[in-house]
């Protein structure tokens, strides 16, 4: 346990909880290189998730058609993360391939 506490302080430790509290509360935009990290699957598997509507839809970051950055909310995320299992996304419809 001491290795662990070693290399940080409680004030790096307390910065990272006010900041993570902060986006959460603000519904800040992440993008999907963090998604992959906080929720534990990779890129593409969040893509064929959002295909199946089991996984929150991103958010382009251009109003360009072919824009390729795009983003999630973090309370989205944060409720899939909730409950992987049973999510579904709002207005998911099979049918539709649009992003």
């Amino acid at each position: 346990m001491e290795d662990f506490l070693a290399g940080k302080s409680i004030k790096e430790d307390f910065e990272a909880q006010v900041t993570a509290a902060l986006m959460i509360q603000s519904n800040a935009l992440i993008p999907i290189t963090l998604a992959v990290r906080l929720c534990g699957i990779s890129r593409q598997e969040i893509n064929r998730r959002i295909a199946r509507g089991t996984f929150p839809k991103p958010h382009r970051l251009s109003n360009r058609k072919n824009a390729t950055r795009k983003a999630f909310f973090l309370f989205d995320l944060h409720e899939w993360i909730k409950n992987p299992n049973i999510y579904l996304q709002k207005s998911f419809r099979p049918e539709n391939g649009d992003e």
